[in-house]
């Protein structure tokens, strides 16, 4: 039996409110708190890639890292039809809104920020496990179209921009079914990523940082064609915006 999967925020983050609330006195000045680190994007494959331990190891293991350097973490689900999936959550503010510490408490501050970071994590956790999207297959540029999408709506425009991939970018329905297809020579990677921007199916992704883990995890069978299915991804991703050097591929 199926579950919502648009739950309410967790009750660590309920609490921290709570606590502000008590521990907030009417002395003192406010403060405007801003965010100064990045905007993220968290992408999370559910398709047949969750199955392995892996999957929920490589989570695990980098997600809260990744977070070090984020204010702000927006979320999108790879599936078979990833901009039209019902596994979906809203982002997380991880810097601490003036309402949630209005004077400037540094305890109250830390207090807040754990609790947000929790929940990003959590809301992860929820989104890799969700069981609503029936959709067959493994569409990796529509959740990455989706998480483009959600960085735009950051908190402020000139924050710099960072996603993780949590997948083993096979992608295999539409443009790109890469279940089959040689790669080996630049030109067919040129003429492939040619395609897929005539067809206005890149994500905008200019300056940010990207970091997939999980890239090949034994979806893969053939190991020669790992090296040039690595060198597509980065021609895509270049060809969204990201500069090659801020690309990381993690086996």
């Amino acid at each position: 039996m199926r579950t919502p999967f648009l739950s309410a925020r967790p009750t660590v983050a309920i609490l921290a409110v709570a606590l502000v609330t008590a521990l907030s006195s009417a002395a003192g000045c406010t403060a405007a708190a801003e965010p100064t680190k990045a905007a993220c994007g968290a992408v999370i494959d559910i398709t047949g890639f969750r199955q392995y331990a892996q999957a929920e190891e490589f989570l695990n293991q980098h997600v809260r890292n990744f977070l070090k350097g984020c204010d702000w973490l927006a979320y999108a689900a790879i599936t078979g039809n990833s901009e039209g999936s019902p596994c979906q959550t809203s982002p997380v503010p991880l810097y601490v809104l003036p309402e949630e510490n209005p004077n400037d408490n540094p305890k109250i501050a830390d207090t807040v920020r754990r609790a947000h970071l929790a929940e990003a994590v959590a809301k992860a956790k929820e989104l890799l496990a969700c069981d609503q999207d029936d959709a067959q297959g493994s569409d990796v540029l529509g959740g990455l179209r989706v998480i483009a999408g959600q960085l735009e709506h950051a908190p402020d425009d000139d924050m710099e921009r960072s996603v993780v991939v949590f997948s083993d970018m096979m992608s295999n329905v539409g443009a790109l079914d890469l279940s089959s297809g040689d790669y080996g020579a630049e030109a067919a990677r040129t003429a492939k990523v040619k395609e897929l921007q005539d067809k206005s199916l890149l994500p905008e992704l200019t300056g940010a940082t990207v970091d997939v883990y999980g890239f090949n995890l034994l979806s893969e069978r053939e190991p020669d064609r790992v090296p040039p299915l690595k060198l597509l991804w980065k021609a895509i991703f270049v060809a969204s915006g990201v500069d090659e050097s801020d690309v990381s591929l993690h086996q």
